[in-house]
């Protein structure tokens, strides 16, 4: 096709809904300049920080999370801005050599449109201490809260390895005497458990290097120092009971004096069959006892139910 041939057909596609095309040009440029010109409003938004090294360097300074940009324009663009994710300022030291870089932070650093200008960056300017990464090892010291529930008890508690490998700034490294784990809550553990903890790295400002350790609880139920003999066990149901085991004994812990002034009416065990319809079960039995006896076990722990 000629030159000619193709800017007459140019000419006849413009000539095509002019009237259409040119309202439209006409209402995108007023309502352009009704956004440009409309009042000025002011936000902040944040904007993530990333600090690039080598691998054997690496900052030894606190060193913010993210910086502060100071926005005005139109409300309608700032909306935008703020509703949208920011990609990290990064910057690149990875040709950097130990010691102090002053990086400073410029308008440019955030992707503006056209009518948002910046008023103010906080920080303007940050100044990163490089040091050579170090790794070593240090003793892991196991903190533990609360206590085991009622009518149980720590029996031994280890943290395994006993020491981790961590790594981070040099001047940080030699600083960690130990580590801790973040605390362990006993007070909903009734068994012997082992499983994986996190360590508080945090105030420390180094990194594990590899798995994080294991800690072992060892969780026994506290002995028995009393039986209560012949408990009446008593059945909740609308049904008739036929029961195969009437009474039970009952192993607690208590004080003496309390058990020589102990209601036994106020002793009793009880197998909840409300709803259930006529049938053979056999259920576990819970003892009502009062207050200060704890319950160890229950001979039998279960007894045979037959609803008629």
């Amino acid at each position: 096709m000629s030159r000619l041939g193709a800017l007459e057909r140019i000419i006849e596609g413009m000539r095509t809904n002019f009237g259409a095309k040119l309202f439209s040009l006409f209402l995108a440029i007023v309502l352009w300049g009704v956004v440009l010109g409309s009042r000025s409003v002011e936000v902040t938004q944040e904007v993530p920080l990333e600090i690039i090294t080598s691998s054997d360097l690496t900052p030894a300074n606190d060193l913010p999370e993210r910086i502060s940009f100071r926005l005005a324009g139109p409300k309608a663009f700032l909306r935008a801005i703020l509703d949208r994710p920011e990609e990290p300022i990064r910057v690149n030291l990875a040709s950097a050599k130990a010691g102090l870089v002053t990086y400073r932070f410029f308008s440019d650093n955030i992707h503006l449109p056209i009518g948002v200008k910046v008023l103010s960056i906080t920080p303007s300017s940050i100044l990163i201490k490089l040091e050579q990464t170090k790794k070593r090892e240090v003793p892991v010291q196991l903190e533990l809260r609360g206590e085991p529930p009622e009518g149980y008890q720590l029996i031994r508690s280890e943290v395994r390895p006993e020491k981790v490998k961590i790594s981070g700034a040099e001047s940080r490294v030699d600083a960690v005497v130990s580590v801790s784990t973040l605390p362990v809550d006993l007070s909903r553990i009734k068994a012997t458990t082992e499983k994986e903890v996190d360590l508080d790295l945090e105030r420390q400002q180094v990194k594990l290097e590899g798995q994080a350790p294991r800690v072992f609880l060892q969780i026994e139920p506290i002995p028995a120092n009393f039986r209560i003999r012949n408990v009446e066990v008593r059945v909740l149901s609308s049904y008739k009971v036929r029961l195969e085991e009437k009474t039970v004994s009952v192993h607690v812990r208590a004080d003496a004096k309390l058990l020589q002034s102990l209601d036994r009416s106020q002793v009793f065990g009880v197998v909840d069959l409300r709803g259930k319809p006529k049938g053979k079960y056999t259920e576990s039995v819970s003892v009502t006892l009062p207050e200060g006896i704890v319950p160890v076990k229950t001979i039998p722990e279960k007894v045979t139910v037959v609803l008629e």
